[in-house]
């Protein structure tokens, strides 16, 4: 007797090849068979009539390991078809956090969710201490992990402005290669944000080869996905040229104004079909939305960033110091312009601006778009979220249908959150609903591709990603026709329809798109 039949569901391996009609058997955490017609008994029979059944969705752009201690369950991955996330993205992982510079390392991670991180700094000095901690908890998905750049940097350096010394840089490899050998996927860089932006190029080929040297690979936030889109991706490709190493360029899009930006991504994608001719492995993630979200305080420069954050809070504080960042910040750009397409889209001292539009916020509070940004920054202590509507619909759509873009959700849900962006609830249901079935971008077959077989191919996740005999019974059964995002910018929170089922380790964990609470999420470490 089988633990599970899944009887008469249309089978999407995550190859890529068209679906079939099959039943699939489960015993002991296993895909044991593959076959239509199974007449065997199984405790639990899953009638998957209508229905297409698939590998387990991959969140291949997670920050979930930021908040993971404190919201184990992950209750909005695994109720959008999620079984594994890799997270630790844009050069900020949980760990190494170093007593030198504690403060600094903790009010980082605490800035992209002013309620969510654990404050527990038991062993995070090592990433290794971190990774024997989180496999002691019961998880919701499976969570695989990068270490970021940032936080090595800052356990090293702080938020100095300056390249590394010979001993500084050994000390950065050394936190490197603990979490290489403790399992980590490679190395995360965040160039965009304060202290990766401070690096240059010689210190990340520098950092890219120790962890090429472990099998790893290497995702990129790049320094800039606006104006100076092609510079930033050049770099990537520079590093990638350099070391060997596999790289992911993480949320790929271009956000800007449209007549300098928009468009630019024809030449991008161009430049990674370049470098994969020349034996090289660049691949990219995208999330399905045309706004971007990310902390206010972004649009500080990064020379400010430098200050430290107890510094900036003070300055901001102070009416001369305060115009002088004024000046550094907006130069000779019109406020109007510069805050152009930015949402409030979290203040916990100002929760009645979440969701307005910042120009919208200001006129309504008889104020200025840059006096409004700075009281924000200072009220909040510079962790006010916001979210940019400044990328381009068929820019989403042909980044989306390159062959070496995934999909991943960059979605933060933490306890206290009183808004957020809606891919952190929406972005899987959303590409199957909106951009397969509703604007034929891409074929049910490929989309799963993306968010299957691709994803654990790059990532080596033994085990995940495909419907085969002796894989894991990580399975994801929803309705294709029905199956779409319900969350939005005004109710971000709503689970999605047409999710069936998800099973994980063998065992439905989520019916009718609610999770039933089992938690059967494990660590994965990558040998």
């Amino acid at each position: 007797m089988y633990d599970v039949i899944i009887k008469n569901g249309r089978l999407i391996d995550g190859t890529g090849s068209p679906g079939y009609h099959a039943d699939v058997a489960v015993q002991d955490k296993k895909i044991v068979r593959i076959h239509r017609g199974l007449s065997s008994k199984a405790h639990t029979v899953i009638d998957a009539e209508g229905l297409t059944v698939t590998p387990g969705f991959i969140d291949s752009h997670s920050h979930g390991d930021l908040v993971l201690e404190n919201q184990t369950h992950c209750r909005h991955k695994l109720e959008q078809g999620i079984t594994t996330e890799i997270a630790g993205m844009c050069g900020f992982s949980a760990a190494p956090l170093s007593e030198e510079h504690l403060e600094e390392g903790y009010k980082a991670i605490t800035n992209l969710m002013p309620h969510g991180a654990s404050r527990d700094l038991h062993y995070l000095d090592r990433f290794s201490g971190y990774i024997e901690r989180i496999k002691n908890l019961s998880l919701g998905p499976n969570m695989a992990f990068y270490v970021g750049h940032n936080t090595i940097r800052m356990a090293v350096m702080g938020y100095d402005d300056r390249q590394p010394t010979k001993e500084e840089m050994k000390k950065m490899k050394d936190y490197l290669k603990d979490a290489m050998q403790a399992g980590a996927i490679g190395l995360s860089m965040g160039l965009f944000y304060a202290p990766g932006a401070y690096s240059k190029k010689e210190e990340l080929i520098e950092l890219s080869h120790v962890a090429a040297s472990y099998g790893g690979s290497l995702s990129l936030h790049i320094r800039n996905e606006g104006e100076q889109l092609i510079q930033s991706v050049e770099e990537v490709l520079d590093i990638v040229r350099a070391t060997g190493i596999k790289a992911v360029i993480s949320h790929h899009k271009v956000s800007g104004k449209p007549d300098k930006c928009w468009g630019l991504p024809k030449q991008t994608l161009a430049m990674i079909d370049a470098v994969s001719e020349e034996g090289y492995d660049v691949f990219m993630d995208q999330y399905p939305y045309t706004a971007s979200s990310t902390v206010l305080n972004i649009y500080l420069p990064k020379s400010v960033h430098a200050l430290g954050f107890a510094e900036i809070i003070k300055r901001l504080a102070d009416e001369k110091e305060r115009n002088k960042l004024r000046e550094m910040t907006l130069g000779r750009e019109n406020p109007e312009e510069f805050f152009w397409g930015i949402m409030i889209s979290s203040s916990t001292r100002h929760p009645q601006l979440n969701g307005k539009m910042l120009l919208d916020a200001a006129e309504e509070m008889k104020t200025t778009p840059d006096e409004l940004f700075f009281d924000l920054l200072l009220a909040d202590e510079l962790s006010t979220g916001s979210i940019s509507w400044r990328m381009s619909e068929d820019d989403v759509q042909l980044i989306m249908q390159h062959k070496r873009t995934m999909i991943g959700s960059d979605g933060l849900m933490y306890p206290g959150c009183t808004n957020c962006h809606p891919r952190a609830f929406g972005s899987f249901p959303r590409v199957l609903g909106r951009y397969v079935r509703e604007l034929k971008v891409l074929s049910l077959e490929e989309a799963v591709r993306k968010m299957t077989g691709m994803p654990s191919m790059l990532y080596e996740l033994s085990g995940k990603g495909l419907l085969r005999v002796g894989m894991d019974a990580d399975i994801t059964i929803f309705n294709a026709d029905t199956i779409i995002d319900r969350a939005d910018f005004n109710d971000p929170f709503v689970r999605c329809e047409g999710l069936s089922y998800v099973l994980l380790g063998g065992e439905v964990v989520v019916k009718n798109a609610e999770h039933n609470g089992k938690q059967n999420g494990s660590v994965i470490q990558i040998s």
